[in-house]
């Protein structure tokens, strides 16, 4: 079970998260604009989405977390999946237009260095982005929230987005003046490499991608634990917002009844519940031996070719 406290902290800390990020936007976007730094005013636009998508976070895992229904009975967990694509559109559309905007301070003949004003500024960022995606990385990994994760990794790219336009201001100020718009393109890369990573994920969950390898081999060793299980003859899951579920079938010794077998399944899945909190349901059936292989399988053919054969020999001997 996830500790109340973290539940707690999953309700407080989107807040938490779009009060710090608004106030960070604009205290950077104004030193920003009043500097002349490219960099630092990439930096706030990127901290601008944030806020969008940290009310993204509170919207859809309000919405995941709503009891399943007659309408929605697997309920609204693909919310969050949705949630985060969104996010990662709009980021990908932002990286876009600054690194147009750097491209042509890059490429223009008349570049000044901004105002040291803007280094101390950054470095209030890289602090303040710290925090920010140390608490919601804490809370999202807790609560099993892609959402929350998203929104935490957004202020982690921030940060590392935020050292760089820090570099880059403080070497213009000693010189290299066009380093301060090369901050604000490689701030503009940095986000649109995050969007289409991180995005591509997010989409791929929302057409019911399975559980990872390691975790599907943990809950085939949770079953196989118990020495009446005998194998695993198949194990589906798929990933619905904060939840999970699974549809297994057990191999049981060919001597047991089939009240047994019921016994041994609500056992299994009694453990898995135990185990993994975040499962919503679980389906485990049971068979006797492993099923034939399927007809597309080459061994399938080879059996069906050798039947063949012996079935022709036959005719001939019987004419």
């Amino acid at each position: 079970m996830v500790p109340d406290k973290c539940v707690k902290c999953g309700q407080v800390v989107p807040v938490m998260v779009v009060v710090g990020n608004a106030t960070l936007s604009v205290f950077q976007i104004i030193i920003g604009m009043m500097t002349g730094s490219k960099g630092l005013l990439a930096d706030g636009i990127h901290s601008g989405t944030d806020v969008l998508t940290s009310l993204m976070v509170i919207i859809t895992v309000g919405l995941s977390q709503r009891k399943s229904d007659e309408k929605h009975p697997w309920g609204r967990g693909k919310s969050e999946f949705l949630g985060a694509v969104f996010a990662y559109a709009l980021l990908l559309y932002i990286s876009i237009m600054i690194l147009i905007d750097s491209g042509h301070a890059i490429f223009s003949k008349n570049i000044h260095p901004p105002h040291a004003a803007a280094f101390f500024c950054a470095v209030v960022a890289i602090l303040a982005n710290y925090i920010l995606s140390s608490y919601g990385l804490c809370v999202g990994k807790k609560l099993n929230s892609p959402a929350m994760i998203a929104n935490a990794n957004e202020n982690r790219s921030d940060m590392i987005a935020s050292i760089a336009v820090s570099i880059g201001i403080l070497l213009a100020n000693l010189g290299f003046p066009i380093l301060d718009p090369i901050a604000a393109l490689i701030v503009g890369l940095m986000i649109g490499r995050m969007a289409i990573t991180l995005g591509s994920s997010a989409l791929k969950n929302l057409i019911d991608e399975s559980l990872p390898p390691e975790k599907k081999g943990l809950l085939e060793r949770i079953a196989l634990q118990y020495k009446e299980v005998k194998g695993i003859n198949y194990l589906h899951t798929r990933r619905v917002g904060q939840q999970a579920w699974v549809d297994m079938e057990i191999i049981i010794d060919p001597k047991r009844s089939v009240k047994e077998g019921h016994a041994i399944t609500r056992e299994v899945r009694a453990a898995l519940f135990r185990r993994f909190p975040q499962i919503k349901e679980v389906t485990i059936t049971f068979t006797c031996k492993e099923n034939p292989p399927p007809v597309g399988n080459p061994a399938w053919k080879e059996i069906s070719n050798k039947i063949q054969i012996i079935t022709n020999k036959g005719l001939n001997l019987a004419t």
